[in-house]
């Protein structure tokens, strides 16, 4: 068996019963997947009795999970260290705290010649701040890409982890993804109120924070300038700016105008 590949980063925020029990709420990808890296400890105590070993344990204690991701998406980023999107700014803050969430990923393995496809999932995950690096462009170009580590814990049941072999890429897709609480679908659509030029209304679900457009494709009313959305075509405000976070099912957003 040879693992060749891998992709479909998944995770989701992480609800925990008292008994034991986890729901994941709706998957969101951080990133295309560049590598993944599980470290694992294990407890080690031992019992000597009688000049001989009479009892060990060798069980979970915790781990350690590094991803390689090709980008960092602040919206995504946020999600996922607990921070927040204010005016299209992602701001940090000494106090935040990350959630836990479930990890998934796909392994492509080639066994006995034919492809199969291993779902890996981390039952319970906490993400750290990420260290930065960036360099200068040099007379040689060199891809810069992004790590994040977090810490594997185990479930109140002892549950850290969940694997899955299929036979097809779309069969594990689905698993996968079955894993994470179901999505209400919802549509933003964005109203030029009065002014010209427009945009596509966006799909996305529920909860979902999406970036809304900068407003360079409208063409605002004369003598007025475009400086922003609201949910009210008669605001004389501009709250939606950068981000959105979707609320309902149907949402639609207004361009908001100042006189010059």
């Amino acid at each position: 068996m040879a693992k060749i590949g891998l992709k479909n980063f998944l995770f989701g925020i992480l609800t925990e019963q008292n008994d034991g029990s986890a729901t994941y709420g709706v998957a969101v990808k951080p990133a295309k997947a560049i590598s993944c890296s599980v470290s694992v400890s294990n407890n080690d105590a031992k019992l000597y009795a009688d000049d001989a070993l009479a009892e060990s344990d060798t069980t979970f204690q915790s781990g350690t999970v590094t991803l390689g991701i090709d980008d960092e998406d602040d919206i995504v980023l946020a999600t996922l260290l607990g921070h927040t999107i204010s005016g299209g700014e992602m701001v940090r803050n000494a106090y935040d705290i990350a959630p836990y969430v479930g990890l998934g990923r796909i392994l492509t393995k080639l066994v006995n010649g034919q492809y199969k496809y291993k779902v890996e999932f981390l039952n319970k995950v906490k993400f750290a701040e990420p260290s930065q690096e960036n360099n200068t462009k040099g007379e040689s170009v060199e891809f810069g890409t992004s790590e994040i580590e977090g810490q594997v814990a185990s479930l109140a049941n002892g549950d850290w982890s969940i694997s899955k072999t299929f036979d097809s890429m779309s069969a594990a897709q689905s698993y996968l993804e079955s894993l994470f609480g179901s999505a209400t679908p919802a549509t933003v659509a964005f109203n030029n109120n009065g002014g010209t030029g427009s945009y596509d209304s966006v799909s996305t679900y529920v909860g979902a924070v999406i970036p809304v457009p900068d407003g360079s494709a409208l063409t605002p009313p004369t003598g007025k300038v475009f400086v922003g959305w609201d949910t009210t075509s008669t605001s004389t405000t501009a709250d939606v700016q950068g981000t959105f976070k979707v609320d309902a099912a149907s949402v639609t957003l207004y361009a908001i105008y100042e006189d010059e």
